[in-house]
């Protein structure tokens, strides 16, 4: 008898419908699967044939196969080992339909139980886009598998209690606070946040103005930007480029503070809105930090270790999962000790900062993966790190050690970097004065106030301005204009610097308020520019 059970796979970030068509035929026992399945879906048929004995069905003496459609396209994970079990059993006829069409997504350990697995809340999504109303998931990811609209979803422990649902027997498990996201149907349809979406609840929440709410409680510790003593350079620095998404780098011997200002990121920057929490929830879904239980309105802030490797970085692997440049989407990367990074990690990092995505061909598929991230990254001036600072004469390295470990960091690399920043150590009145810096939530108000203006002006934020778009938006008096051709031709700086330098200067005007962009604040833009050619 033939069986077809719908159920659904990730491909890239995106899920993707499979029907597992199951024939239970009479013959010589045997266990077929076909249709480009990769290793874990061929070791399914013994995690399936367990499952389904240990349950306390009966596993039919006869010849199984199972058709995984499209036949096309490459399917890996675990996602389908629920859909194939209870496509032998309605193949058996040890369980009949009382229910109309319902997916199965969910690995199957031997016993029977029922795991979630990575990707729930895109292949739910995917489902709802080809009209599937109803889906079973393991109990543990029912409320990620709820944030998708118009989906009747159950949530089971096991293999019994999934057929219990074909049967029409188990009570709706959808949880009343849920769902989330609206899907349009169709071929082309897209995911749509519903305008209804609130930001979690917390206690930390400190108002910035226009609607703005800045959460501080989520998460680890996270240091105050009171903590760090001087350092007003740097500083000032880090609140323009995190008010329009600008690259920086901190260069700096041991112990001034570049780590410590870096980790008071997260808690400097504003809620994402709709479209930016939707799309950090599907990667932070597909890369297995699931199950979640509501949109993540958390920027992302990614610090890896220097040792990682290129497909860390990028993404790859057996399953092309996403990298860290895909897991830092809509947020800041982070990368300590640039220079001890491997020359071709970073080199990869140039094409995604200038697009906005990475590509990967493995395995013949290409999978495009959104990378729009902000990069601050932070090293030492020398190999010992102490060149340049007091005492003089600390520092044991030479010249030609100093420029060899300068040049780890690509002129091409150099040039997608906005702001550059010499933090030298503080003195010792500083550290111990009384007088209190401003707090995260001080600088906080004034990122996103600022951010806000940006995104009314031209929907999105001053570090992302490209060609006409940036002339529009930084409108340039007869003097300024003279000054930004006078600061192009001394720094040496070529046509993506002389961007960029506008680019800076226009978060500037924003944080002063002014609509237009003037001299002051192109020499400003200029002045962190200046230490790419000084370097």
């Amino acid at each position: 008898m033939l069986a077809v059970v719908p159920s659904a796979t990730l491909h890239g970030l995106d899920g993707r419908l499979i029907r597992v068509e199951v024939d239970v035929a009479p013959g010589l026992p045997g266990f077929t699967v076909v249709g480009l399945a990769d290793t874990a879906l061929k070791e399914a048929r013994e995690r399936v044939r367990g499952a389904i004995r240990n349950a306390g069905f009966v596993f039919p003496p006869r010849r199984i196969t199972i058709n995984l459609a499209p036949a096309d396209l490459r399917k890996a994970g675990a996602s389908l080992d629920l859909a194939m079990a209870l496509g032998i059993l309605l193949g058996s006829e040890q369980v009949r339909v009382g229910r109309g069409t319902v997916a199965f997504i969910g690995e199957l350990s031997l016993g029977g139980e029922v795991r979630p697995v990575p990707g729930i809340l895109p292949m739910v999504a995917a489902l709802a886009r080809n009209r599937i109303r109803h889906v079973v998931v393991g109990a543990a990811g029912i409320e990620e598998a709820c944030l998708v609209d118009g989906v009747e979803v159950f949530g089971v422990t096991d293999l019994a209690e999934a057929a219990s649902v074909v049967r029409g027997r188990l009570a709706r498990r959808t949880p009343v606070a849920m769902p989330r996201i609206s899907i349009v149907a169709g071929e082309d349809a897209v995911i749509h946040p519903r305008p209804a979406i609130e930001p979690a609840e917390s206690g930390g929440q400190v108002s910035a103005g226009n609607g703005v709410t800045i959460d501080r409680s989520v998460g680890p510790y996270i240091p105050d930007l009171a903590e760090v003593r001087g350092q007003l350079e740097a500083r000032r620095a880090l609140e323009i480029a995190l008010t329009g998404g600008h690259g920086l780098l901190l260069i700096g011997p041991p112990g001034v503070g570049k780590t410590l200002l870096a980790g008071t990121i997260p808690g400097l920057l504003p809620p994402l809105d709709d479209a930016a929490a939707l799309a950090v929830t599907i990667v932070a879904s597909a890369a297995g930090e699931g199950p979640l239980s509501a949109l993540r309105r958390t920027p992302p802030f990614r610090a890896p270790h220097h040792t990682l490797s290129y497909a860390a970085m990028v993404g790859g692997g057996p399953q092309l999962a996403p990298g860290e440049v895909t897991r830092a989407d809509q947020g800041v990367l982070f990368l300590d000790e640039l220079a001890e990074f491997d020359r071709d990690v970073l080199e990869s990092l140039r094409q995604p900062l200038e697009s906005g995505d990475v590509v990967i061909a493995r395995a013949g598929r290409v999978i495009a993966f959104p990378a729009r991230f902000q990069l601050i990254a932070a090293m030492n001036p020398c190999p010992c790190g102490f060149s340049g600072s007091l005492p003089e004469g600390r520092c044991r390295c030479s010249i030609p050690l100093v420029e060899r470990y300068d040049r780890r960091v690509s002129g091409p690399l150099r040039d997608r970097i906005d702001l550059w920043v010499t933090m030298p150590r503080v003195a010792p009145d500083t550290l111990v004065s009384d007088r209190e810096p401003e707090s995260s939530a001080t600088v906080g108000v004034r990122i996103a106030t600022a951010r806000e203006v940006a995104l009314e002006r031209s929907g999105g934020l001053n570090g992302r301005l490209r060609g006409r778009a940036l002339r529009a938006e930084c409108r340039l008096g007869g003097p300024a204009r003279h000054r930004l051709v006078t600061l192009a031709e001394t720094e040496g700086a070529t046509g993506r610097g002389t961007e960029r330098i506008l680019r800076v200067a226009r978060t500037i005007a924003d944080l002063a308020g002014c609509p237009d962009v003037r001299v002051d604040h192109l020499d400003e833009a200029a002045w962190y520019r200046s230490r790419i050619e000084r370097a």
